[in-house]
């Protein structure tokens, strides 16, 4: 005999809601003869499964008495500007932070194998009782950056390539993706996150929204570098308005690593014409937003507040990139989804036959026979 079961119309609704469907349709679709039974909560344990699996749920959420409340991760602290118990973080935010984080264990699970040291940078700042400036410096020492050579790159994108590079190589990890793994239907909001750190002193983590328009990766990333240096867990908007104390601190961190106040301020004087021209000219030299550079003149004195909040409003409703499917190099956009320096390891662990072609595959979401592909390719990337 099959076995029926009443299950809560309300949880078969949410559950429907999280593939942005309808209980009406996902019951239509399980059962032509009488869907209005699925829709009342009557199923029998077959349909439940199927039910289930079309809802891209766990099959146990099924029999809950209620929608399951907002998912929180004690773990991560929410830096947002928005009100974050108002505008909840999504499943797509949680399903790349759990993408992230499976890499991040598998990777500082490794490096522990190898006998890795801590890196004395996580959290330095913090402990150290660091001021914005100061830590600004240790990221640049750190990361050995070049301004000849970050003043070399054409364009934003071989500017944030320069930079990732500096980052991987002193063992912070870098992930850039506009959309949930690899699914080009499911692009991430710019409006809910531009990224998020993951600081651990053997795998520190950062994440970009690659959603967001170009010329802001490198401040959101920067950003997030210096969560890392404080020691942070979480989630962050990166808003240049933020009123949250450790969002200013890392504004300031990342404002003065990308545009130092004593290049800022002498370019500035060089400049001709009004501001708006002289941040134009600037921000063709730095290649960051012209939001980012417009509130190094607020805070410098070299505009007033008026010019500022229009320079933010025109921001807001241009900011974000109409699409960011991957496109072009189909290998070179596997790097950079996955960390370009995490790719290349589990690449070479595979071919050399240290881990299964299936287990690489599942750490970089791709099919197995691709890894041995990128593999035969990674010379011709970025080390």
């Amino acid at each position: 005999m099959t076995d029926i079961l009443s299950l809560s119309p309300e949880v078969l609704d949410w559950a429907a809601s999280q593939i942005g469907g309808s209980l009406e349709g996902i019951a239509r679709t399980i059962s032509k003869r009488a869907p209005e039974k699925i829709m009342a909560g009557t199923l029998t344990t077959s349909q439940a499964m199927r039910f289930a699996a079309a809802a891209k749920v766990p099959f146990g959420y099924l029999f809950l008495q209620a929608p399951p409340g907002p998912r929180i991760r004690p773990e991560l602290v929410d830096f947002r500007t928005i009100n974050s118990l108002s505008t909840p973080l999504s499943r797509d935010f949680f399903e790349v932070y759990d993408d992230v984080k499976f890499k991040q264990v598998w990777y500082k699970d490794f490096l522990e194998r190898e006998g890795a040291e801590p890196l004395d940078f996580v959290g330095q700042g913090r402990r150290q009782s660091l001021d914005s400036a100061q830590v600004a410096e240790q990221i640049r020492i750190a990361l050995r950056l070049d301004r000849v050579a970050m003043g070399k790159a054409s364009t934003v994108e071989e500017l944030f390539s320069y930079l990732s590079a500096q980052i991987e190589a002193v063992g912070i990890l870098v992930f850039k993706n506009g959309i949930v793994g690899n699914n080009t239907s499911r692009p991430l909001s710019v409006s809910e996150f531009r990224g998020f750190a993951i600081s651990d002193p053997i795998a520190p983590v950062v994440f970009i929204n690659g959603r967001d328009a170009p010329a802001a990766w490198m401040f959101t990333l920067m950003h997030e570098v210096a969560h890392i240096w404080q020691g942070d867990i979480g989630v962050s908007d990166a808003a240049t308005a933020s009123h949250n104390g450790d969002e200013k601190f890392c504004n300031a961190v990342a404002a003065e690593v990308l545009v130092p106040s004593a290049d800022f301020a002498a370019m500035w004087s060089q400049a001709e014409g009004d501001s708006k021209a002289r941040l134009n000219e600037l921000r063709r030299h730095f290649k960051v937003s012209l939001l980012v550079l417009a509130r190094r003149a607020l805070d410098f004195g070299y505009v007033g507040e008026s010019l500022y909040r229009e320079i933010y409003v025109t921001s807001q409703k241009s900011g974000a990139k109409e699409n960011d499917a991957g496109g072009g190099n189909f290998y070179a956009t596997l790097a950079v989804r996955n960390s370009r320096k995490l790719a290349k390891r589990v690449a070479s662990l595979a071919t050399s036959g240290n881990i299964s072609l299936r287990e690489a595959g599942q750490l970089l979401n791709t099919n197995p026979n691709n890894v041995v592909t990128f593999y035969e390719k990674q010379r011709a990337l970025p080390a």
